[in-house]
């Protein structure tokens, strides 16, 4: 706050208590048809050289979506971060959470678009969030461990936690919208290629919603044949779409 007022007195601290506070919100949130909150950290809290060791969101903070919550009202979270938080229970009660990250000087009136649905949201993102800070580093583009997970058998001598599953909460690439696509399964233009030779990868993109939409086709590969340790996949190519309803690319 000293910071922030060095020059004028542009921020005051409220003297009421955190639950006064929470106690008032949810009064205008019995009253409202939608419940919009505004939630995250600081940024103070990640930047660098300085970040708290917990990635989950301040307490207080908890403590008003839960109240929140209670209401029955449909919980819009709007999280303004500036690094991946452990979300795991906030992923349970909100309906809906917007990604904002630390906006620039139009951040509220695109912020206000994409609530008020004038836009449609589109973007990916390019890093994950993990299910809690146990699970950092938790990168995408990981080498194996020594005992791989397998999906025909996901049990079995399988390198996992006890009390969180393996994946992270939001994956790199991930990405929702007002509209819904599905992806086709992924056709070569030939089975096998020579060293210096080449082979096409394509799919079919289809808007299966109700309004226009944009998504990212992304493409992961994994060598699988290397001499040394390869990431389990790594992106290899992308592309952004827009497609009309019903519309196939």
């Amino acid at each position: 706050i000293d910071f922030l007022n060095q020059y004028e007195e542009a921020v005051k601290v409220d003297p009421r208590s955190p639950q006064e506070m929470i106690d008032e919100a949810v009064q205008t949130a019995k009253q409202s048809d939608v419940v919009v909150a505004v939630v995250g950290e600081a940024q103070g809290m990640a930047h660098e050289a300085s970040s708290r060791t917990d990635i989950t969101i301040p307490q207080s903070q908890r403590d008003l979506i839960a109240a929140l919550k209670a209401t029955g009202k449909p919980l819009v979270l709007v999280l303004m971060n500036g690094r991946p938080l452990a979300l795991v229970k906030e992923d349970q009660q909100a309906d809906a959470i917007l990604e904002t990250w630390f906006a620039g000087t139009e951040g509220g009136n695109a912020i206000a678009d994409v609530l008020f649905g004038d836009y449609n949201p589109s973007g990916k993102l390019p890093m994950s969030f993990p299910r809690s800070v146990g699970q950092i580093p938790v990168y995408y583009s990981h080498l194996n461990t020594g005992r791989p997970y397998n999906a025909d058998k996901p049990n079995k001598y399988t390198s996992r936690y006890f009390d969180e599953a393996n994946g992270a909460l939001y994956p790199f690439g991930y990405g929702l919208s007002y509209t819904t696509f599905t992806v086709s399964d992924v056709k070569l233009s030939a089975p096998t290629m020579k060293r210096d030779g080449k082979v096409t990868a394509s799919v079919q993109v289809t808007n299966t919603g109700k309004r226009e939409g944009a998504t990212v086709v992304q493409m992961y590969l994994q060598d699988v044949t290397a001499s040394m340790s390869r990431p389990v996949k790594q992106l290899k190519g992308f592309e952004k779409i827009t497609l009309k309803p019903g519309e196939t690319q």
